[in-house]
């Protein structure tokens, strides 16, 4: 093994661009750390926001520092304080809550390393750690999904929202998604029980006041257009709505009703439980594209909508 890596490093907040490949020392793990040689690294939104100093008064760094949360890789060496429940040679996945994801190695804590289950690839299991998660936690969030609950899902085509779709159907919910009417074959197909096309009509007319049990808005604030707010008239009394979209939820909570904005953690069964389920069918993760090392930079550019991975095996 090389005593040096390859890694991204972000220099400025100006965006994607400002990520140069660099060499590096080989991180050193710490006692209950494990170091893991990366197959694929997911590009997701986070990562956009990150490069241009969106979220830095929240995670500051000190950089120049490499980026990269979601991947996938092969344990080459467990610290001394490890607990025996990895070996050397097993594949892993998680979110890295320290970044440094976009190079060939990573030491993360083992606490929060996911196997990946024999019989899903390397690039299927890097769509699930911050998509699955955030679509499982923002589901069970405000209490137990039961059969007949009514679920609004809005940015049901993205890659949180399909999970999030198919997630809340397994549980017996009734869901409705809202998406452009470009992709509502593919949101039908998740299995939706009614589509809502936002470029064409108001899901608030559509739906009627106070219908629906938990809305999950995973749509990104734009302009005077907010999802979030515009979705309590529809919820009922005791009702929830989970935002990944806008933190100012919490001040805006209206009596008789609930809001969260949750902030997304790792969880080693919630992942294993996924990968299983997409290694056998249950759900389905679309991969939009695999760029190879070399256009990392290129590839958050081209998708900030995340769905696509890095392979850091071929350069």
């Amino acid at each position: 093994m090389s005593s040096t890596m390859l890694a991204y490093r972000l220099h400025t907040y100006t965006g994607p661009t400002a990520l140069s490949l660099s060499t590096l020392p080989l991180p050193t793990p710490t006692p209950t750390q494990a170091l893991i040689r990366t197959s694929h690294s997911a590009l997701n939104p986070f990562d956009w926001k990150i490069a241009h100093g969106y979220v830095r008064e929240v995670l500051p760094l000190p950089l120049p520092y490499t980026l990269g949360v979601d991947f996938v890789g092969t344990i080459t060496s467990l610290g001394k304080e490890c607990t025996g429940r990895l070996k050397v040679g097993d594949r892993v996945m998680t979110m890295s809550r320290s970044l440094g994801a976009f190079a060939e190695y990573i030491a993360v804590e083992e606490g929060i390393l996911a196997r990946v289950p024999e019989g899903l690839g390397d690039k299927e299991a890097c769509t699930l750690p911050i998509p699955g998660l955030s679509a499982w936690q923002s589901l069970y969030i405000a209490g137990e999904v039961k059969a007949g609950m009514k679920v609004l899902i809005h940015g049901a085509s993205g890659v949180v929202g399909a999970l999030a779709v198919q997630l809340a159907k397994k549980a017996g919910a009734e869901v409705i998604g809202t998406a452009s009417g470009k992709n509502k074959d593919f949101v039908v197909g998740l299995g939706v029980d009614q589509f809502v096309d936002y470029t064409k009509e108001r899901f608030e007319d559509v739906l009627g006041k106070e219908s629906i049990d938990l809305v999950l808005d995973y749509v990104l604030i734009g302009g005077t257009d907010n999802t979030t707010d515009r979705s309590w008239s529809v919820v009922k009394k005791g009702g929830a709505i989970v935002s990944l979209s806008d933190p100012s939820i919490l001040g805006k909570i209206p009596e008789g009703k609930k809001g969260f904005f949750p902030e997304i953690v790792p969880d080693v069964e919630v992942l294993e439980k996924l990968g299983k389920m997409l290694k056998d069918g249950e759900i389905q993760a679309k991969v939009a594209k695999v760029y190879p090392r070399g256009q990392l930079v290129e590839g958050m550019e081209a998708n900030k909508a995340g769905g696509t991975v890095v392979d850091f095996r071929k350069a």
